[in-house]
């Protein structure tokens, strides 16, 4: 996480990995092994340092709708549920009329800006707060200086959270500083073809096209195009779009509810990963 207070220079406010008390998954796309993370604190220990960066502040990221589901999780099971006022850099961009949404790395180049994807989160996180400079600096050209003139702009999902209060300190919600973290550094030289396969690749693809469960056709066959061009196999192929699923299915069912909106949106997504190749419970 990067901090950015008001006449202040971005600043790393918190990295560590986390143990998820349980076996690591995706280890072909962020390269973290189980090893990696046996001596990592678990959320709950970190969970007063996280509110602590992100007190009093709204929360950006490229891609919120993916980021603000799991905070919202986590920070639930350790009773703080509140969810902080956000917006996505991601659709950002094509609210200032800069271009399309696309993944990071093509929005940083498009806006010269130095990244190379990595999979490393606080890689991500800067890159993220330097587009955010970018952004804040365009809004300032063009005399947006409120939220409320933000929201104006295009009406995107994350608009609702504006009139959320920010997270209060965590002493509020009776959580103590932990202050042992276990970054994790830069990936030595032999990551590298893990952390660049296609398979990485295609993830963030899809997290991309599938950010909001808004899928138009246009979208979709820009995605399909894109899973040709990277050439992931087709066992590769299956075992995301099952994560993704499932990714949704256990977001829509957290509140132990699964309304017709909900149903109307996974039956779009299901259709979708079958015209990308394989969807759940297919052969």
């Amino acid at each position: 996480m990067i901090r950015q207070d008001p006449g202040e220079r971005p600043r790393v406010a918190l990295d560590t990995l986390v143990n998820p008390t349980r076996p690591m998954a995706a280890t072909e796309i962020h390269g973290i092994t189980d090893d990696d993370v046996a001596d990592a604190p678990k959320f709950r220990d970190i969970a007063g340092d996280l509110v602590a960066a992100i007190s009093g502040c709204f929360v950006a990221a490229y891609n919120v709708y993916f980021d603000v589901n799991f905070l919202k999780y986590e920070l639930g099971q350790v009773d703080v549920r509140h969810e902080p006022p956000n917006f996505c850099l991601m659709y950002l961009r094509p609210m200032l009329g800069l271009g399309p949404r696309c993944r990071l790395d093509e929005a940083c180049r498009a806006h010269s800006i130095d990244y190379e994807p990595t999979h490393i989160a606080a890689d991500d996180a800067r890159a993220a707060s330097r587009l955010l400079e970018f952004y804040l600096r365009v809004l300032e050209e063009r005399r947006i200086a409120t939220f409320s003139e933000l929201a104006k702009l295009k009406s995107y999902k994350f608009v609702q959270s504006f009139d959320n209060a920010p997270l209060p300190a965590p002493d509020s919600f009776s959580l103590d500083r932990f202050g042992r973290f276990r970054p994790r550094g830069p990936a030595p030289q032999s990551a590298a073809p893990v952390q660049r396969s296609s398979a990485g690749a295609y993830w963030d693809a899809l997290r991309t096209a599938l950010s909001d469960l808004e899928i138009s056709d246009e979208g979709l066959g820009r995605l399909a195009a894109e899973r040709a061009e990277l050439g992931p196999r087709d066992e590769q192929v299956k075992m995301l779009h099952a994560r993704a699923f499932a990714s949704v299915i256990s977001q829509f069912v957290s509140d132990q509810w699964l309304d017709e909106r909900e149903v109307r949106k996974l039956r779009r997504l299901y259709a979708c990963l079958e015209r990308l190749g394989w969807a759940p419970g297919q052969q």
